[in-house]
């Protein structure tokens, strides 16, 4: 959320003995500064494209409620992320898994629209609406959600990669949102700062961290250790979710991230 900076009245530090002070026009800068203080800040202040994904996600899981358990299973095994979707399985007769030979290209991306419950969409949205706004607001639009789809699929190639040959079902927009948060690590942590003051800030012309860096930053390090040993202990433990949390899907689409984003950075001269 950006900060909403609050109009400090300047004072001259030698008022004229008569009390006249004297008045100079504004410049048109600063009418424009005055004009954006005075506009009121929205109760959810994300980039549209971010609200748009989320409302997506949001309609998906909620149309899935309304429809027959048989339909909605066939719907989540046309476009989840499937590894038994690579092998012809006797148990459909020989057949591929519902969606064919094109569901092994589109299940790269198309798991990400499904959500395994309400608490796991919940949890999606709001760290999208926190770590994706960061990204969202300095990639722009299309490159934001080029980001989003490669992350998803390095995601999806991760889990393949570990689950070959079984009957896991990934779903869920994590591995995405992983890569959106590595953008906004990048961009959260450089040049000293934290967590807590750069999500209110505009850091859309920040220069990010430079990768190699980004490894000896204490806060950057322990943002990440901490995150991703809540992924592997609730992946063991089950400690968060009673699915089990794909923590390699996630892995991939952080690492995409912070790989891809010095090539995607429209502010760059080159920022890896």
């Amino acid at each position: 959320m950006e900060e909403k900076q609050t109009g400090n009245v300047m004072k001259d530090e030698k008022a004229p003995e008569n009390g006249e002070i004297r008045q100079t026009p504004l410049t048109p800068a600063e009418i424009e500064r005055l004009r954006s203080r005075d506009k009121q800040t929205p109760a959810i202040n994300a980039p549209s494209v971010v609200l748009l994904l989320s409302a997506v996600l949001l309609a998906m899981h909620c149309w899935l409620q309304l429809v027959s358990d048989e339909f909605a299973n066939r719907v989540i095994l046309t476009l989840a992320f499937v590894p038994m979707r690579f092998q012809v399985l006797p148990e459909f007769g020989g057949q591929l898994l519902p969606g064919g030979e094109i569901a092994r290209f589109t299940s790269f991306f198309s798991y990400a629209l499904l959500h395994g419950s309400w608490t796991h969409l919940a949890m999606n949205m709001v760290w999208m609406l926190a770590f994706g706004s960061v990204a969202a607001r300095r990639l722009g639009p299309a490159r934001f959600i080029g980001l989003s789809l490669f992350a998803a699929g390095v995601a999806a190639a991760f889990s393949l990669a570990l689950s070959w040959g079984t009957g896991a079902i990934l779903v869920g927009a994590s591995g995405a949102i992983a890569g959106q948060m590595a953008v906004a690590v990048r961009l959260i942590f450089a040049h000293g700062g934290t967590l807590s003051s750069s999500l209110r800030k505009d850091l859309s012309l920040v220069p990010p961290e430079p990768l190699l860096r980004l490894f000896t930053n204490g806060s950057a390090v322990v943002f990440i250790v901490i995150w991703l040993g809540l992924d592997m202990l609730s992946a063991s433990s089950g400690l968060l979710s009673d699915a089990r949390i794909a923590w390699e899907a996630h892995l991939g689409g952080f690492l995409t991230g912070l790989l891809v984003f010095g090539w995607l950075d429209p502010a760059r001269k080159r920022s890896l």
